[in-house]
Parts: C-alpha cells; sequence; structure tokens
C-alpha cells in the first residue's frame, strides 16, 4: 500500500511538473537570453563577476528592445548564460549538472535567469499559454494540471523586469552609439552599467511593501495585454494604486540617470 501511494504522488507531481523527468532539452538545444535583472540577481547571488557567467552573441534575427550595442557601428548583441563543450562535442550552460539516466539538472536553480523560470510558458493576451516551438515531449504540459494565479503573476513579473530592461537597454544604446566602431568588441562596460543601475533598482524594490507586489505585476501584465508598455505611457499612472505609481517613478528616476552611471 505504502508503495502504491508513493507511485501516485509521484505521478501527481510529474503532472504539475513535468521537468521532474525531463531530460534538459531547453537548457542544451538553446541559447539562454538573459536580461539585467537576471544578470544582476545570479552576480550577487552567488558573489561573482558576471563576465564569469555570461557571453554575448550576435543578433541574428529581427531587432528587439533587448538588444545592446558595443559601439555606434549599429551591430546589435544579446545577453546570454555561457555554454560549456561537452566530451561528445555538444554544449549545454554552464550551471547544469548531470545526473544519472542522463537527467541535467540546474545547479542555480533558485537562481536561474527569467527565461528559465518562465518555461515553456508565455503571456497571449494577458492568460498563461504554452509556446509552440517548447521543447517539452508532447502533452508533457497540461494548463488544467497547474494553479493559474501564481502563473499569471510570475508571468506579469517577468514581463515587467523585461520591460525595465529595455529601457536600461534603450539609455544605454543612445550613449553608446555616440562613439566610434571599436577594433575589438567589450561587452564588459555594459555589464557594469548593468550591475550599477541594478543595484539602485534594489534600493527601489526594498521601499515597495511586498504585499503589493502581487498587485503590480498583475497590473503590468493586464497593460500588457493591452498592448499599453507602462515605462512608455503617459497615462499608465493615472488613477492607480500609490505603490504602482511610485514604482513606475522609482524606475523612471534611477534608468533616467543612468548615463551617470556609465563609465
Amino acid at each position: 500500500m505504502v508503495g502504491l501511494i508513493n507511485r501516485k504522488s509521484e505521478v501527481e507531481e510529474t503532472r504539475q511538473n513535468p521537468c521532474i523527468t525531463c531530460s534538459g532539452h531547453c537548457c542544451s538545444r538553446n541559447l539562454i537570453n538573459v536580461c539585467g535583472y537576471d544578470a544582476w540577481l545570479i552576480a550577487r547571488g552567488l558573489s561573482i563577476k558576471p563576465t564569469d557567467f555570461l557571453a554575448f552573441a550576435q543578433l541574428e534575427e529581427e531587432e528587439t528592445p533587448y538588444n545592446f550595442q558595443i559601439d555606434g557601428s549599429g551591430r546589435s548583441y544579446y545577453l546570454v548564460l555561457n555554454m560549456n563543450e561537452q566530451p561528445d562535442g555538444s554544449r549545454r550552460c554552464m550551471f547544469g549538472i548531470s545526473l544519472p539516466r542522463h537527467q541535467l539538472r540546474c545547479g542555480i536553480y533558485n537562481l536561474r535567469p527569467i527565461a528559465c523560470r518562465a518555461y515553456p510558458f508565455v503571456l497571449e493576451g494577458g492568460e498563461p499559454a504554452i509556446k509552440p516551438w517548447a521543447l517539452c515531449p508532447q502533452g508533457a504540459w497540461d494548463l488544467n494540471d497547474l494553479d493559474i494565479l501564481p502563473l499569471r503573476e510570475e508571468l506579469g513579473k517577468f514581463q515587467m523586469e523585461f520591460c525595465i530592461y529595455g529601457l536600461v537597454v534603450t539609455h544605454w544604446n543612445k550613449e553608446v552609439s555616440k562613439q566610434p566602431p571599436r577594433k575589438k568588441l567589450d561587452f564588459r562596460p555594459f555589464v557594469h552599467f548593468l550591475m550599477e543601475v541594478y543595484d539602485r533598482l534594489q534600493e527601489a524594490r526594498e521601499r515597495i511593501p511586498q504585499a503589493n507586489w502581487p498587485g503590480i505585476w498583475n497590473r503590468w501584465r493586464r497593460s500588457m495585454a493591452r498592448g499599453i508598455n507602462p515605462l512608455w505611457s503617459e497615462d499608465a499612472g493615472l488613477n492607480q494604486p500609490p505603490s504602482w505609481k511610485e514604482w513606475l517613478g522609482e524606475i523612471q528616476g534611477v534608468v533616467g540617470n543612468a548615463v551617470d552611471y556609465m563609465g
């Protein structure tokens, strides 16, 4: 009977989190994009330099608000986690840990990037959906098995962080585009800039009561579902709770002075 109960609990746990039995394709077949908050969280959480785990990749697809420039050449790049080459020639996230039965697990699970936290979900019209291009086995995920309310909040938080990152990158690119092209590419000034900005953003976050964050994330999600980025809308703070207006003001203040952090 005990064995049967354990088997049932394992099945239920797998239904709610199919990653338990996954071999980790998303950690080895994808470049893992990171935003400024991810870079800051991992660096500060592990007390290591961002350049110990970050790399930059040439943009091959269409421009996005998250692609930074290194000089005035106009070339764009995006931040990714370093990938380590394996004995068989394959590559995987540097934080991946191999387990028996060919399973791959995250070595920084509590600090993992937003792209990993959200996978394989995305917001469509403000509601959670499963990415059609996800590498998870077909049928692995069923939204009916999940608690949707906290998932909505989390995805709203992730949207917010990428909106903030897009604003930070916009300010950086505006200044760095004035510089002449460089012979040697170096993304360290950009990463240093991110750490300075996000240190100050963290100070602003800590001034917002913890109980107010779910409301902020959900308002952000609903705004984006209407095609409104709160950081670019002049009316975003109208008729909204004080914590929402305070947070928007904090972001604009920190990022608006970001040029002061450029070395």
